[in-house]
């Protein structure tokens, strides 16, 4: 409404209500309409101000909830931080299995039971006894590490180093991109690939076997590049390195279980075995009942009775047949039986 429109009203009422108010004389007539005229003016512009100020809310209200429906896509994806002037987008986190049994050893040295789900961060170490450990990520990279092994996640930005100190692991990893590695080093070698399929593992060093490495490698899909002694390999799709080594053989069996008549170890790691008509075996579970059952036994004597209870649990289940099923019995009993400590 007009500063006009106000004056035109203001005066309706006035005429209106002249019968009514007594004239001040010390103030003339000209005077009393200049004063209404002012005030008229500044009502206007107050309304002005408040309708503005309206305007620039609702505005602001609808460019945040524009630019909350533009940055939530992007919150999914990758991290990605900068480390003088260089940019590293955060891979994936790889994420312990259900029912992982296996110690984190934490990068300030502290050691803990690994929980399922766990996101392995960079500098923990991961460590299991009788059962392969598997962990995977979100673009499609599994790891299993086999018994008795220790692995360290050194690097995970656009690279993933992991450090194998002993034992062996089995790796699928998904296809990388041009700026994308992903490398595995041990005590003598480094390996990388570029989205592939293989295995390494740490064997004893025989002089004869590659120079003296310990450093085994199989592959099954892609290529893999081997490092070590200064020189560079490329491995291929069914085929390993040291060419010429022969594969770590299984224990002997124990005397506990009748093995029948004395059989040629079977050549390659535990878990590429094959029978002849290409499937994979399962290679002797003896050890692993005997590590199961020692974990036990050790669990509880540490007073972890959880741990304890837990291995038991799987020996049971996962080799009913097993010599020590009937001793992992009574041992789950006993725990049963006996009052938990405060």
């Amino acid at each position: 409404m007009s500063t006009y429109r106000y004056a035109e009203r203001a005066a309706r009422l006035l005429r209106a209500a002249r019968a009514r108010i007594r004239p001040h004389r010390s103030v003339t007539v000209d005077s009393a309409i200049s004063v209404l005229a002012e005030a008229i003016v500044r009502s206007a512009s107050r309304r002005r101000r408040r309708r503005t100020t309206a305007l620039i809310g609702t505005a602001t209200a609808i460019l945040s909830v524009a630019l909350a429906m533009v940055w939530t896509p992007w919150r999914s994806r990758p991290p990605v931080f900068s480390v003088q002037g260089a940019v590293f987008a955060v891979r994936p986190r790889l994420v312990a299995a259900a029912g992982a049994l296996a110690t984190l050893t934490t990068p300030g040295g502290q050691v803990h039971p690994l929980s399922s789900g766990h996101e392995w961060l960079v500098g923990e170490g991961l460590r299991n006894d009788a059962l392969p450990l598997a962990l995977s990520a979100a673009d499609g990279t599994t790891i299993t590490l086999q018994p008795r092994s220790d692995l360290k996640l050194v690097r995970a930005d656009t690279q993933r180093w992991l450090r194998l100190a002993s034992g062996g692991v089995s790796v699928h990893v998904a296809k990388l991109r041009a700026d994308e590695r992903f490398v595995i080093a041990t005590p003598d070698a480094e390996v990388e690939v570029r989205g592939t399929r293989f295995h390494v593992a740490i064997a004893p060093p025989d002089g004869a076997c590659g120079g003296g490495t310990a450093t085994r490698v199989v592959v099954e899909e892609g290529v893999v590049v081997v490092r070590s002694a200064g020189r560079s390999f490329d491995v291929e799709a069914a085929s390993r390195w040291p060419a010429a080594c022969a594969e770590p053989s299984e224990p002997a069996p124990s005397p506990t279980r009748s093995s029948g008549p004395a059989k040629r170890p079977p050549q390659g790691p535990p878990w590429l075995r094959s029978s002849p008509h290409g499937e994979v075996s399962a290679p002797s579970t003896l050890a692993t009942e005997n590590d199961l059952f020692g974990a036990a036994l050790k669990a509880e004597r540490a007073g972890d009775r959880r741990s304890a209870a837990q291995l038991l649990d799987v020996l049971v289940s996962r080799f009913p047949a097993s010599p020590l099923a009937e001793s992992a019995k009574k041992a789950r009993a006993r725990l049963d039986s006996s009052p938990t400590p405060p």
